[in-house]
């Protein structure tokens, strides 16, 4: 009796073991699958070195197509355009961070892959050599808005991916569009890179100056045209050098419209006409026409809230505030002692 009970707990003892060791290693799997750890090559899409990433290239099906790339200490976006810092730093925190969050279910899978195949978006890393090291496709999001749908190029099993600390679709992030990508910054001039700046008013062609390096951090204030005196007052000290630093940080609110008739703006005379000349040869021209003036209700005086700025003659256009670029509209007399300031 003791023996057939020994050989019974045994044999329960075996099966609970069998039993509980399978349910562990599942267990296992799937909390694997939730943290993201990389079992297979088609679930690793991250590439948590981001410093290795020097090309970007993404597509939708509608051919729309955001190709980027490392130059130096920025990005290119479509080989022509500046790239607006904020973006990349947010699409390239996306790709080094991705992970796995769980399989979706079998019976969803066929689904998932033919909406991915139809309305997926195509994400291409390159590194430095233009060597693929990552290819994928995005998709919408899951039904609970936990994660995003995701499959490798030329993979069959479809995946679901979040972000950690992100709720929600990961697909946002990866951006398409001119706006979405080109960098709004007209000026980023660092004062000792400045060789010169002219500001022209065409219509008030006496408050037009010109300010020269002529040393190292010595810089004049000249008229710009002849047909204007020279002051003979004293430049005021560290006027110019003041002026120089408000360069540094001048962006545009977005970019002009078609239904703007930006034709019919630049036929009129601009406000003001911006010449920015580096020490290393390169230059920037800005021209601003009033797009938005209102009246202030108490002083009917009118003000200018917006401008359509034309940069390096045509190359582009952008919708600028006053509030940001008021302060280098200053006139000639504004530099020296004892002489009025512009209104900024």
């Amino acid at each position: 009796m003791s023996t057939n009970f020994s050989k019974r707990t045994g044999l329960l003892l075996a099966l609970f073991l069998l039993v509980g060791g399978a349910t562990y290693y599942f267990w296992q799997q799937n909390r694997r699958y939730e943290m993201g750890s990389r079992i297979e090559p088609d679930m690793d899409f991250a590439v948590r070195d981001t410093n290795a990433i020097y090309r970007i290239f993404i597509a939708d099906r509608r051919g729309r197509t955001a190709d980027l790339k490392r130059q130096g200490d920025h990005w290119v976006y479509n080989n022509r355009y500046k790239v607006r810092p904020s973006a990349i730093e947010v699409l390239l925190e996306t790709v080094c961070c991705l992970n796995v969050l769980y399989v979706p279910p079998k019976a969803a899978e066929k689904n998932v892959v033919q909406a991915l195949a139809a309305d997926g978006i195509k994400v291409e890393l390159y590194d430095r050599q233009n060597r693929l090291l990552k290819s994928y496709y995005v998709g919408g999001v899951t039904p609970d808005e936990r994660g995003t749908y995701m499959i490798m190029d030329g993979a069959e099993q479809p995946y679901v991916v979040y972000l950690p600390g992100l709720i929600g679709q990961v697909r946002v992030r990866y951006l398409l569009g001119d706006e979405n990508w080109r960098d709004r910054m007209i000026f980023t001039e660092k004062p000792e890179n400045i060789q010169s700046i002219s500001v022209e008013y065409p219509q008030h062609r006496s408050a037009s100056f010109r300010i020269d390096k002529v040393d190292e951090a010595e810089y004049v204030v000249r008229p710009l045209f002849s047909t204007t005196p020279v002051s003979k007052a004293p430049q005021r000290k560290g006027a110019a050098e003041a002026y120089l630093l408000k360069y540094e940080f001048l962006g545009a609110e977005g970019f002009a419209h078609d239904e703007l008739n930006v034709d019919s703006i630049r036929a009129l005379v601009p406000f003001a006409i911006v010449n920015l000349e580096r020490t290393d040869k390169t230059s920037t021209k800005a021209r601003f026409w009033p797009i938005n003036v209102q009246e202030d209700a108490q002083t009917r005086q009118t003000f200018v809230v917006h401008y359509l700025t034309e940069v390096n003659e045509g190359q582009d256009y952008y919708i600028t505030q006053q509030h940001v670029f008021g302060p280098i509209f200053r006139e000639y007399n504004s530099f020296f002692m004892g002489q009025s300031r512009l209104r900024n």
